[in-house]
Formats: C-alpha cells, structure tokens, sequence
C-alpha cells in the first residue's frame, strides 16, 4: 500500500469517526432539549388545572360525590383532543377520562384500571412519591407517545395526573433523525471522495519522486522532476533535481577523466614505443653489423639519446606519482636563494645557445614545496629556451604575489595554446622529439601549480614568443593547512 493510499484511509477514517460522534452528540442535545421544553410545557398545563382543582376540591370538604363531579367539570371544560386525566388516592386510581374523550369514570363504578400504569413498578415510576412537589415522563402506549405529569393537589391526599400525546411533535424528530443519517452520509462520501483526489493531488510529487528515483536507477540522467510551490516537498524535489544533476556531472567528469586516462595511457604507449624500437633497431645494426667507427657513434648516440627521453619521462611520471602521495609539504622559501639557484641551474644550458637570461626579484619570500617549484620553473625554462633561437631573450620576474617568464621563441598557435597542458601534446612533434621533449613538461607544471591552489595562464602567438603567468601570493595561516591537503579531484588526467 503506497503513502498516500494510508494517509487517506487513516484521515478518512478518523474524519467519519470525529463527524459522526460530532453530529450524534448534536443531534441528542438538541432531542434532550425538545423533549425538555416538552415537559416544561406539560407542567404548566398541568399547573393550570391542578391549582384551581386543589382550590375547589378544598372547599368540598372531602364528599366523594363532590369530587366526581368537579373531576368530571374540569375535564369536560377542557379540550381532551388528545389528553386524559387521573385522579388517584393513596396509590388507588379514583377517577379517569378516557384518551381524547370528556367521558369519566368513577372507583364507585367498580374498580378502575389505568390505561397507562398496569404494574407497581409503572406506578412507582409515574406517580410523584415523598416529597415530590411534581414530575413528568415519557409513556409510550400503543406506540404513541404521551407526557405523564403528576403531582399532589396542595391540600388534599389526591394525585392528579394529565396525559398528552406528544407522537407528533417527537415523530417530527424522527423523520429529521432519517434526513440527519442521509445527509450525513452523503456528507461522508462527498468528503471521502473530496479527500481523495486532494491527499492524491498534494501527495503527487511524492510518486514523481518515486519515479525519478526508479529512472535515476536506471540510469536515465536527464530527468528532471516538475517543481510547484514551495512547502516541504518542493524543496525535496528541488533536492532531488539538484542531486540528479550532480550525479549527472560526476558520472560525466567520470567518464572524462576515463577517457583522459585512457588517452594518456594510449599516448604514453605511442611515446614508449617508437624510442623503444629505434633503440632496437640502432641496437642490432650496432650489434650485427660491421660499421665505420663514425656510424657507429652516430647510432650509439642516437641511443643513448632516445633511452635518455624514456628515462625523463619515467622520471617525469614517478615525481607526478609522489605528488599523488597525500599531503604536500610546503615551507617558507626565501625568493633571492630560491632565484639563485634556478639561476645556477640554467645558466650553463642558456650559455649555449647564448640566449639572454635575465632574473628581476622583487619580493621576499614565496609559501610552497621547493623541490616542486624547483621543478616547475625548471620545466617552463626548458621549454623557452628549446622554444628560442640562438641569441633569444628569456625574463623572469619574480615577487611575492606573481611570477612572469616571458620568452621571444618560436610561440604557439591557439589550437596549441589549448592543448598545451595535456600530457604527450606535441605541436610539432618531429621538432619536439629531435629536442628530446617528453610531452609531460607543461601538464606536470600544471600539476604543480594547481596542488599549490595558484592559477596559470598564458599569452603566445606564433612567432612573436610566449608569455607565462602564474600566481605565487602567500596565503593567511589559516588556509595554508587546506591549500597543503592533495585533492584528488582537482590532480587528474583531465588536466
């Protein structure tokens, strides 16, 4: 059974229980009410014969004859039509009109018999006992119903008691008890069927969720759920779309970042292979045949050189392994030392080609890992001075805030520039490979620069050289312990 399916029945049923037990409880006040003003209005009437008859009946001095007589002349001068009178002495029935007739009868007739009370338990229940002053009851006799009111006649031994029907007045209340069950019932469906198609249409979403969730699992990505409103469950849905879009995303980076990996292996495969069979290769000729002693320094060269480009791109890919590792460690560096000894590095390799190397140092200090940032310049170095002719110009200014290396090389075109960080990515790949480039040097600085949560960019166009940029601010103490944390998620192949 669904939620919505329970939460009907429950509120269903718990509505018909309260309306019902509601509406009796109505229905039985206003009864109680009705038969009261009944009974009131039997006690006056009672009271308007009673008083003068015990005023009378005091003056007769107690002669039974008397007493029939004027018994017989208040029910004669008064409208039986539906009435009948007793007068009743010490627990014995004196004298009594027939219903709805003037006709009396008298215990001098022979013994009389109430039409209303036949047992002593009747009797009890009717007649006024103790200090009773008067009281009034419902009788039911040939299934009419009367109002029995009776009291004793101030200043003498007899009870008088009036019966009236009353059948008409109480049967109006029970044709209103059948239309009150009718339109009760009526009610009760109409609600029913009312809470019905509301508990459905504001329980709706809750079956949209349901089934976007079954979509979800199926893998459909594209779904999104129908937002209206903004109670509880439109927030969920919105939840939901957000969550669906989410896993969307991952699954997409996912699926990218398998398809770069994927890509980088194939392309590392490529790389490995061609040095490898030309080493083969230059290895048998060497081997196996008799050569003249420059072709053979040619070839071991060539050898040396190719297993030299296949050991800087193991190299390359073990120090991308460490800094897979977890947490970097980052110090203080010291930016005249640290520019030094990238100074010291390079000059020996600048002097050959007599390329112009110049260091501007303006700041004091940078926060990172040295041995990286070692590797970093140390790679967009390499990369200028294979991109610049002999007597090229390489600057690098340097401060706390943001380094510059700025060259007049060879440059790079846009289709280039937007694949200078992929790994193996070669605009010229004869050109690169004679250089000894591995193809990793710009996605291994970009590695580095995003471990160390700074931002690169770069400005070439082909001929008129390249320009880099890339942050080195200090950040405050308390986001330095965050920028150390290696996150997975931001070091990947899709970089």
């Amino acid at each position: 059974m669904k939620v919505w399916e329970k939460i009907y029945m429950v509120v269903t049923l718990l509505f018909l229980v309260v309306l019902n037990i509601c509406n009796v409880l109505v229905f039985r006040s206003v009864y109680r009410e009705s038969v009261n003003t009944v009974e009131q209005k039997a006690m006056v009437e009672w009271k308007n014969i009673a008083v003068p008859l015990s005023e009378d009946l005091g003056e007769l001095g107690g002669g039974q004859d008397g007493v029939w007589e004027l018994f017989q002349a208040y029910v004669s001068s008064y409208s039986t039509d539906g009435y009948a009178f007793e007068l009743w002495q010490d627990g014995n029935l004196q004298y009594k009109s027939g219903i709805g007739s003037q006709m009396t009868y008298s215990y001098l007739e022979g013994k009389l018999e109430s039409s209303f009370i036949r047992e002593v338990e009747r009797q009890n229940e009717i007649l006024v006992t103790g200090e009773q002053k008067g009281k009034t009851t419902i009788v039911v006799k040939d299934e009419d119903k009367f109002t029995c009111t009776s009291g004793m006649l101030a200043g003498t031994s007899y009870q008088f008691v009036m019966y009236e029907r009353v059948s008409g007045i109480l049967q109006v209340w029970k044709k209103q008890l059948f239309i009150f069950l009718f339109v009760e019932i009526a009610a009760s469906v109409l609600m029913a069927v009312l809470l019905y198609f509301i508990i459905r249409k504001f329980l709706r979403p809750i079956d949209r969720l349901s089934e976007a969730a079954a979509r979800v699992a199926a893998g459909d990505y594209e779904c999104q759920i129908e937002v209206e409103g903004h109670d509880e469950i439109s927030d969920l849905s919105r939840d939901m779309n957000w969550m669906i879009r989410q896993i969307k995303e991952n699954i997409e980076n996912k699926e990218q970042e398998a398809a770069h990996k994927q890509e980088f292996i194939d392309a590392l495969s490529h790389e490995m292979r061609t040095p490898l069979t030309s080493v083969r290769g230059y290895a048998q000729l060497v081997e196996s045949t008799n050569l003249a002693e420059d072709k053979r320094i040619e070839y071991m060269d060539y050898i040396v050189k190719e297993s030299g480009r296949m050991m800087g791109i193991m190299e390359t890919l073990r120090e991308m392994i460490l800094m897979r590792q977890g947490a970097l460690e980052k110090e203080e560096i010291s930016l005249p030392e640290f520019t030094d000894e990238i100074k010291r590095l390079t000059e020996l390799q600048m002097a050959d080609k007599e390329i112009s190397f110049t260091f501007r140092v303006t700041g004091e200090r940078i926060y990172g890992n040295r041995t990286l940032l070692e590797l970093l310049f140390m790679n967009i170095l390499r990369n200028s001075y294979r991109a610049c002719e002999a007597g090229g110009r390489i600057t690098i200014d340097v401060s706390d805030e943001r380094t510059v290396i700025e060259d007049n090389g060879v440059g790079m075109s846009e289709e280039c520039l937007a694949h200078v960080f992929e790994p193996f990515y070669r605009e010229d790949k004869s050109r690169s490979r004679k250089m000894g480039g591995s193809g990793l040097g710009m996605y291994l600085c970009r590695q580095i620069i995003d471990l160390h949560g700074w931002q690169i960019e770069i400005e070439s166009e082909k001929g008129k050289g390249t320009k880099i940029f890339f942050t080195t601010s200090l950040q405050a103490d308390e986001d330095l312990e965050k920028s150390c944390r290696y996150d997975k998620s931001v070091i990947n192949v899709e970089d």
